[in-house]
Formats: structure tokens, sequence, C-alpha cells
């Protein structure tokens, strides 16, 4: 199951805060946002760092909530998290003294799932990631690719409607990274499930979504949204050698740097400020 995602108008402001003395402006973290995400979609979120993308992802999980406007899941007001919506972080955020099939598991007892139907569905997805024969290891014994794999799993596991990524291949070796986004992709072919990623990397944007998003520097606003023509969507071929993606791929980091641009001279300008 998937599920249509209304983003109406948001805004998410942060209080003044006292800096030597001075008290400065309330903080603008994001600045009217407004995006439709279809059901069963995968949309990347790319911008220069301090845009406001995390943000915008928390207040997507209900971890905050919009100082100005609304975010909805088929009609529904996002008023706090809940098992609608799964997260994956950058961090793996697993628990430790739990295996990886009792990480999956975790969700699911949440749910009040019996214990065998729980142990069936999570060895399922434990199989969907590639990883049945490491159920009964802990994180500590696991490559980073591996726990990203089990916190991928374990938050399908529960069935959400839509998935939340927030840079999760980041920390990865590019190896490690490019394996798990072929998976990620087969896995979001298999499920149907929405799809939110963010991810700072051009080439991972492209490679991954259907519509890329574009943010503005501080504060963080849509610039503009990009369709990825479905030529480039040909998981039999090696797509980021194909001279389309090198355009596409121009064409946004053109638009990506002058937001880098803007972010670096306020970065500039409050420096000077402060000092």
């Amino acid at each position: 199951m998937s599920s249509h995602l209304k983003i109406e108008h948001v805004y998410k402001t942060f209080p003044a805060k006292k800096v030597k003395g001075e008290i400065t402006a309330d903080f603008v973290a994001v600045d009217d946002i407004s995006i439709q995400v279809k059901a069963g979609e995968f949309l990347v979120i790319v911008g220069p760092s301090g845009c406001g993308k995390s943000t915008l992802l928390d207040l997507l999980a209900g971890l905050t909530t919009p100082s100005r406007g609304e975010i909805t899941i088929d009609g529904k007001t996002i008023t706090g998290p809940g098992l609608d919506r799964g997260i994956v972080f950058q961090q793996y955020a697993l628990f430790p003294w739990l295996t990886a099939l009792q990480n999956i598991e975790f969700g699911l007892e949440a749910k009040g799932i019996a214990k065998a139907e729980r142990r069936q569905t999570a060895q399922h997805f434990l199989q969907l990631v590639g990883l049945t024969d490491f159920g009964q290891h802990y994180p500590s014994e696991l490559s980073g690719g591996m726990k990203q794999r089990v916190a991928i799993a374990r938050s399908l596991a529960y069935n959400p409607d839509v998935l939340l990524m927030d840079e999760p291949f980041a920390a990865l070796d590019a190896q490690t990274r490019e394996t798990l986004q072929s998976e990620l992709l087969r896995i979001w072919q298999q499920t149907g499930k929405t799809v939110i990623f963010i991810t700072h990397s051009i080439d991972e944007a492209i490679y991954l979504g259907q519509r890329i998003a574009i943010m503005t520097s501080r504060p963080g606003r849509i610039k503009t949204v990009i369709d990825v023509p479905e030529s480039l969507k040909n998981q039999q071929e090696d797509v980021r050698s194909n001279q389309e993606f090198g355009q596409l791929r121009h064409h946004i980091w053109t638009l990506l740097r002058e937001e880098v641009d803007k972010a670096q001279a306020l970065e500039k300008h409050s420096q000077l400020a402060v000092a």
C-alpha cells in the first residue's frame, strides 16, 4: 500500500536566541513549501547544507510540527509520529542488544502482532534485503551496509505507507552505496511504497528519483522540481555513463551552485556581523 502526501504552504520557524548578549531574529528553516507526492512515487530532495532538508523530513515524520501550513497523508493531517511512516536515518539507529531479526521485529511488536507472525514477517524482509543468513547476528557483527539494510527492512516490515529516508547511504563507501541504491530501487519496485529521499549527491538523486525537488539556500524553499526522464531508469545498463545522465547532472548542479554560493555569502555575512 502507498499513500498520497501533500505539503501545503508549510513554514517552520525556530524562536530567537541570545548570542553574545544580543537577541537574534527568529530562525526561518522552511519557508512556504508546497509540493504533492503521488502514491507510489519516489521523490528525491537535494539542496545546499543547512537549507532545511532534514527539518522538512522531521515535519513529514511528525517529529516536529509546522509553524504554519499543513502536511497530510491521504487527506489526514500529520500531527505526530505514526506507523504510517517509516524512517531511515544516516545513522543506523539499531538496538545493539538485539539481533538483526529482533531489530526488524521491534516495530511489529509495537503494533501488537503475534510472535509467530512477527518472526515470519521479519524473515521475509530480511530476505528482501539480502540478509537471510545474518538474522542471528548483532549490529556489532555487521558491516555498515548490512546495518543499513537491516534499518531499511525494519522500516518496511511494519508496512508503512510512506518511507522517509534522510541521507541513508552517506556514510558508506562508494561501492556499497551503489549496491544499496540498486537494492533500494528493487525493493521500491516490489513494494510500491511512496518514498521521500534526502541526499547531497546529485548522481544518487538522478539514479533513484522519479522527480527531484531542489531546495534554495536558507530559508529553505522549493526552487524547482525536475522530472527524471524514463530513459534513465533502465536498470540493465550503467545509466551513470549515459550522456543524458551527464547533461541532467550538469543542469542540476548549475541550479544548486547558485544556492551554494548564496549560502556561503550569507554565512560570511553572519560571521562578520557576529565579529
